[in-house]
């Protein structure tokens, strides 16, 4: 096409050497790339400070040092029949006196008799299991019968662990009982490793690439409209369309705010990427064993590209970078039928109609499967407005097979091309035209003949 690289390079000069395109490119790239680099070091340093380590031994008692202010002396009672005299109280929890007892009426007088401090636990066995009971002396506070039957409750949560040292159990039998068993189940032909993976990219992914298309459409398409129609409010249209075709004119400026805006795009994604990378090794270089929810699903996202076909991300992407193209190219038509910028809001109508129809279509699609899409080549795989809403996604997830996402990227990018060959018709034939205004339909018999 004559004149096409000159355009091409004149627009994207124009648009990524502005002033205006370069700031906020820069000024978004750093803000991505500072937000997580600064605040996930930030938010670890203070759960590192503000939270105390977990316990390693699932027996061990809860901490004891509330009730030890209120409570000093314990008088238990044993009813059981395991033969067992509960020292182990005393080993376990070192900071209280126990006292055995013979029987609940020693219990109670000893308790009475020493006073503010004492209650009475009383430990039986029945033939559903254990049970503790917590009573207090006559004359004890709120606060000191609270503490005992809290202290009760610590009894009974660590009622394993005394029963091990009741039974004169090693350390490594100990070990044993409280290593945690895990139960997994899984089919022989999706034993793959990556079904979590696999069940939280199925819902997700999706959702994340309609909301990534629709707002990049929102974000440039009157870009496009507003370049296309520059030359029909200046004087320089007749000197323009003698040493430039309008086919080549179209779409040397629809080609321009795409590359253009692609790279924008992708500097963000990197900044991005990048502050997030250098957050996260922040992060672990403060705490190396840190549980961050947002940490551990870097972690998850390391794991996807051994998920992921190469050949299917490559599909993926070339399909989202077709279907902008198209949207693009759709706005490029509605900037030819515009014979000035007022006129360009009605005529950008029809494109934001096709993108919300389309939108509640696969949002429909989506929402009403669960998470993800079928796994079977359906009818929005090989409708380009649809397509590049939901196919995507289900190119990941392996849904279809490799070559209807090939066709699913040569109609769509076909699509665009006819739109911007369309486009450059209409441009030609509007851009010297004078008299009334032509309709939609008197419009489709000129440019068909």
């Amino acid at each position: 096409m004559k004149g096409f690289p000159q355009v091409f390079s004149f627009t994207f000069q124009r648009i990524a050497g502005g002033s205006k395109w370069k700031g906020w490119t820069i000024a978004i790239t750093l803000l991505l790339f500072l937000i997580p680099a600064v605040l996930l070091p930030l938010a670890e340093r203070g759960r590192e400070e503000g939270s105390a380590p977990d316990s390693e031994n699932p027996g061990a008692p809860a901490d004891n040092t509330d009730y030890m202010s209120l409570i000093t002396d314990v008088y238990y009672v044993t009813e059981t029949k395991d033969g067992y005299a509960w020292d182990s109280l005393t080993k376990v929890y070192g900071g209280i006196g126990h006292h055995h007892c013979s029987s609940l009426e020693e219990a109670r007088s000893a308790a009475d008799a020493q006073g503010e401090g004492a209650c009475v636990l009383v430990i039986r066995q029945t033939e559903q299991g254990y049970q503790l009971f917590a009573l207090t002396r006559k004359d004890a506070s709120k606060a000191e019968t609270e503490m005992a039957y809290a202290m009760t409750e610590a009894y009974a949560a660590s009622l394993p662990q005394l029963l091990a040292q009741e039974m004169s159990l090693s350390e490594a039998q100990m070990d044993a009982v409280y290593t945690p068993v895990l139960v997994e189940s899984s089919s022989a032909e999706d034993d793959d490793g990556f079904s979590m993976i696999r069940d939280i990219a199925g819902m997700a992914l999706p959702y994340v690439n309609i909301m990534l298309i629709y707002f990049m459409v929102l974000l440039y398409s009157n870009t496009v409209a507003n370049h296309v129609i520059l030359e029909k409010t200046s004087k320089l249209m007749d000197t323009f369309l003698v040493s430039v075709k309008p086919r080549a004119m179209v779409f040397g400026k629809v080609l321009a705010v795409w590359v253009s805006s692609l790279l924008q795009l992708l500097l963000w994604a990197g900044g991005l990427a990048g502050g997030c990378a250098l957050g996260a090794k922040l992060a672990r270089s403060i705490h190396p064993q840190s549980t961050m929810g947002i940490l551990r699903f870097f972690d998850y996202l390391k794991q996807v590209t051994g998920f992921f076909s190469p050949v299917r991300i490559l599909l993926a992407l070339l399909l989202i970078a077709a279907g902008f193209l198209l949207y693009c190219a759709m706005a490029g038509v509605s900037g030819s039928f515009a014979s000035k910028p007022e006129e360009l809001s009605a005529a950008m109508q029809i494109n934001q109609l096709i993108l919300v129809i389309s939108f509640l279509l696969v949002l429909r699609v989506c929402i009403g499967n669960g998470s993800g899409t079928p796994d079977m080549i359906m009818w929005y795989d090989f409708v380009p407005y649809t397509a590049i809403l939901v196919t995507p996604a289900r190119l990941l997830m392996g849904q279809i097979p490799v070559w209807a996402g090939l066709v699913s990227v040569l109609l769509t990018g076909g699509l665009a091309v006819l739109a911007s060959y369309f486009a450059g018709k209409v441009y030609s034939l509007m851009s010297l035209y004078k008299g009334n205004a032509l309709n939609i339909k008197e419009m489709f018999k000129v440019i068909l003949r």
